[in-house]
């Protein structure tokens, strides 16, 4: 009977055990089945927040290309008809300044003019060159707003100067010069023309008033300069003739000394011609020849 008892009591004990290690059993799985949960939800969670912050990136980085797109195209562009905004840095003569441009000071020749030189290392001063260059000064340090265009052409010359139209407050310096007498159309080399029939407009006024340079027969003749120099240190009689370009070779020149008392010089071009005479010669000197001068300033292939 004891026997009996002690495995019935044996039996039951066992069958506890047993439960409690199944009860457990279901209790892991489902704390396992919970905290997996957990971890989805979170990675989840994790990912919904990426997305996120990408979207908010893209859109952030969208904007920020539109806005820079917008900026470049609505900042001036050489060669239209826009003006860009410049700094004074100096001013040269009455027809070359120094600006603040893009960052940079750069020398600035003012397209489709010249006015009388007042530095110039041959010809020196000439009539109503300081009076051009102190109105340049004038207008260009009292303006409040100065803006440069350029012309559909070149834009730089071979000094490296910058070919513009100058604007002082609105209004084309370059105008404003030949207007008063003091500045004359030049260097006219298409396209670069924009405004060559307002520039002629004005050219044909001053000189129908008879203002500055136009008050005298001119102030770009030889004459009329105050230095009159000429290459020819022999002081001899000069005739002049032409040679056959065709035959020529561009870099060098042709000299032919007739005698004593005749001499004759002939050049091909320009670049030939400052091989001998570095700052171009007179109308006066046996090197002169209508076309090398072909701004008709009675000074042949000068360097500005």
């Amino acid at each position: 009977m004891k026997k009996v008892l002690f495995l019935i009591l044996a039996s039951f004990l066992v069958l506890a055990a047993c439960g409690s290690k199944e009860d457990s059993k279901s209790e892991d799985k489902k704390e396992t089945k919970t905290s997996s949960k957990d971890d989805t939800s979170k990675t989840e969670d994790k990912k919904s927040e990426h997305k996120a912050e990408k979207k908010e990136e893209s859109k952030s980085k969208h904007a920020e290309q539109e806005k820079e797109k917008k900026e470049e195209t609505d900042k001036p562009k050489p060669g239209t008809t826009d003006k860009i905004p410049v700094k004074l840095s100096s001013t040269v003569d009455g027809d070359t300044a120094k600006f603040v441009y893009n960052g940079n000071t750069e020398s600035f020749r003012f397209l489709l003019i010249d006015t009388p030189e007042t530095k110039h290392p041959r010809v020196g001063k000439q009539p109503f060159g300081q009076e051009a260059s102190d109105r340049t000064s004038e207008l260009l340090n009292n303006s409040q707003n100065i803006e440069v265009e350029f012309d559909v052409g070149q834009k730089e010359d071979k000094y490296n100067r910058k070919l513009a139209y100058i604007y002082v407050d609105g209004e084309m310096l370059n105008n404003i010069l030949v207007r008063e007498g003091l500045a004359k159309i030049s260097y006219v080399y298409p396209p670069n023309t924009r405004y060559l029939n307002t520039l002629e407009a004005s050219q044909e006024q001053a000189k129908s008033e008879k203002i500055g340079i136009w008050s005298i027969d001119s102030a770009f003749k030889e004459g009329n300069k105050t230095e009159h120099e000429s290459d020819d240190n022999n002081g001899t009689n000069v005739s002049e003739t032409n040679v056959d370009n065709s035959s020529s070779d561009n870099n060098q020149s042709t000299e032919t000394v007739e005698s004593s008392n005749n001499k004759i010089e002939s050049y091909p071009n320009c670049t030939a011609l400052r091989e001998v005479h570095p700052n171009g010669v007179p109308s006066s000197h046996p090197a002169y020849a209508p076309k090398h001068d072909r701004d008709n300033d009675d000074y042949a292939c000068e360097v500005n």
